[in-house]
């Protein structure tokens, strides 16, 4: 054997354990160290606060300012206020800038003036001029009331009847009026006038008033007018008036009964609420004494008759 073989296998050996040693992993500096356990702790005594409970009984929303619709109207009534800034002519009940229902407080004054009708009238006894107009000034459920009615035909005096009357409301629809009433004309008669105005249902204006004279005179008169909207500004208006005398009164020319009806229809164009002419037709007749008054002194017991006329108020 060769003399070098022994320590070429020795330098062979030493060079491979090196290798082995330097691929092997380091060793962990910490094994064999334990970490002592953390002591537990104990909440079962930790509670947090308990949260105070809301009481909402007391929590309301604020109620609507629109009150619930009136379930005790008639069926097919109306809303008084649906126009006309809640005015209805002639009517107590829901006369403007408030009414019976609710609308204003009763401790505030307030008025208006109501020039209902300024006619130019074509009948048979020739042209005459005729006006109605209805004042008022109050609170809400107490008023005085002014009411004058007349007609003047060319060559003749003025004819016009004119109430003072003072109201109470004793409901939602309804005014008691009573005060005194002022016949001029031919003659001069003074009158005590009782009676209710207001709304029957379905929007009929009714003024039912017993008029109480001198000398045991006495009458009863009873008007109705409705308004049909035909558009948003052509309105419809019918009228009926009856006139009971309750006794026979020769020199003014009324019989005891039915003295006369008065029916018209006119039909109104509101550019405004304050500002309407109309046209319309009337026609009158007398019964029983009064007509027979009225022959004897020439004059006819029946009349038809075109009205051309402004209505306004304030």
């Amino acid at each position: 054997m060769n003399s070098a073989a022994p320590g070429l296998l020795l330098i062979a050996t030493f060079l491979g354990t090196l290798a082995q040693a330097q691929d092997a992993a380091p060793a962990d500096p910490h094994a064999g160290h334990v970490m002592p356990a953390a002591p537990a702790v104990d909440h079962s005594q930790h509670q947090m606060p308990a949260v105070p409970a809301i009481d909402h009984s007391q929590h309301q929303m604020p109620a609507t300012t629109q009150a619930a619709p009136d379930s005790t109207l008639p069926a097919g009534v109306r809303d008084p206020h649906a126009y006309a800034n809640g005015y209805v002519v002639g009517s107590g009940a829901y006369a403007l800038p408030g009414g019976h229902a609710g609308h204003m407080s009763s401790h505030v004054y307030s008025g208006a003036f109501v020039l209902d009708r300024l006619e130019t009238v074509d009948s048979a006894e020739g042209r005459a001029t005729h006006f109605a107009i209805d004042a008022w000034y109050g609170r809400d459920f107490r008023r005085w009331w002014l009411l004058s009615e007349g007609e003047h035909t060319s060559g003749e005096s003025l004819e016009a009847s004119t109430e003072l009357l003072a109201s109470r409301a004793v409901s939602n629809y309804w005014d008691a009026v009573g005060g005194v009433q002022l016949d001029t004309g031919d003659s001069t008669r003074s009158w005590l006038s009782v009676g209710v105005r207001g709304l029957a249902p379905y929007w009929f204006e009714v003024d039912a008033r017993l008029l109480l004279g001198e000398s045991g005179q006495s009458a009863l008169t009873l008007e109705s007018e409705y308004d049909l909207r035909l558009t948003q500004k052509l309105i419809l208006q019918p009228l009926a008036e009856l006139t009971f005398h309750g006794r026979s009164m020769a020199q003014h020319g009324e019989g005891r009964g039915l003295a006369d009806v008065h029916m018209g229809l006119r039909l109104r164009h509101e550019f405004t609420p304050q500002f309407a002419p109309y046209v319309g037709v009337e026609h009158s007749r007398q019964f029983g004494d009064t007509a027979r008054f009225h022959r004897q002194q020439g004059e006819p017991t029946r009349d038809t008759r075109l009205v051309l006329g402004l209505r306004l108020w304030f």
